[in-house]
């Protein structure tokens, strides 16, 4: 075991007996991604056509020609741009440009700290920038936000949710759970997040916002994720009226962004080609 896990063993035994002290611990680590950290590139990542820089030092990239019809990309946390590039490659075969966001403390983009708050704001004040898009895809937590912008404010025709979660509140519990925490400190820990970010953290969930969605989703996620359960994909896609799910199987939380048949069921719900439904991919 590792010196990092030992300390993380150690402050989540502490839980039990001073959640308060701990719980801020737990709450940078779960808001303060670490830039150092990338997933590995799966894909070579063409070179962008324009590197955009919006306002308050937010970056993004563009690739395709002016006047095709834009899609969004949107990371997680601890994501980067790179993870895109087999989707970009096939959107501009398809006619398509793309843009993909640098979300505040990644990649070259400004802050130190990513809220739920930050992260929605940010996908708003891009599409705002972009004017309305075709289509935003997202993954993980980026897919999550990008659905409660585009619910809230639109800005987009389809939204496409790769290995998403369906609620913030759940996610957090989630990791909670992965680092240890006693009961006392994971409700410790998820009143500093909700500090920090000024709402409740189930404010952030699918349910709230089910009955505001009447644009097409896709949800894909991999059977074999062991970081966002594939029951979160089939809760949401039981709240969207509107969503197809297609289930993945041996792909994990990162590796479907690259596989082909993926690439193509994202690039056909683009193109309008999707049919309706469930589906699995073996």
């Amino acid at each position: 075991m590792s010196a990092l896990s030992l300390s993380i063993a150690a402050l989540a035994a502490a839980s039990r007996v001073v959640p308060v002290m701990v719980a801020p611990v737990f709450r940078r680590m779960m808001l303060n991604p670490r830039r150092h950290v990338r997933p590995p590139p799966l894909h070579d990542l063409p070179a962008a056509d324009e590197r955009l820089a919006l306002d308050e030092g937010l970056i993004a990239w563009r690739w395709g020609t002016s006047g095709a019809p834009v899609v969004l990309l949107v990371h997680g946390f601890e994501g980067n741009r790179a993870q895109f590039g087999a989707i970009i490659d096939a959107l501009l075969a398809g006619g398509f440009a793309a843009v993909a966001l640098d979300v505040p403390a990644h990649g070259e983009s400004a802050g130190n700290e990513l809220t739920a708050v930050r992260f929605i704001d940010t996908i708003e004040r891009t599409l705002a920038h972009l004017g309305p898009v075709h289509a935003v895809i997202g993954h993980s937590m980026g897919g999550a936000m990008s659905l409660f912008s585009v619910a809230h404010h639109g800005g987009a025709r389809k939204v496409a949710l790769v290995a998403a979660p369906s609620g913030l509140k759940r996610e957090l519990l989630r990791f909670a759970q992965s680092v240890g925490l006693s009961k006392r400190g994971a409700a410790a820990f998820i009143e500093s997040v909700e500090s920090r970010v000024g709402r409740p953290a189930d404010d952030f969930d699918v349910r709230h916002i089910a009955a505001r969605l009447d644009l097409p989703v896709l949800l894909i996620h991999d059977q074999n994720d062991r970081r966002v359960p594939v029951r979160e994909a089939a809760r949401s896609a039981h709240m969207l009226s509107t969503a197809k799910l297609i289930i993945t199987r041996g792909l994990g939380h990162n590796r479907l962004l690259a596989d082909p048949a993926v690439v193509t069921a994202l690039v056909d719900f683009v193109s309008d080609q999707e049919t309706t439904g469930s589906a699995s991919m073996s």
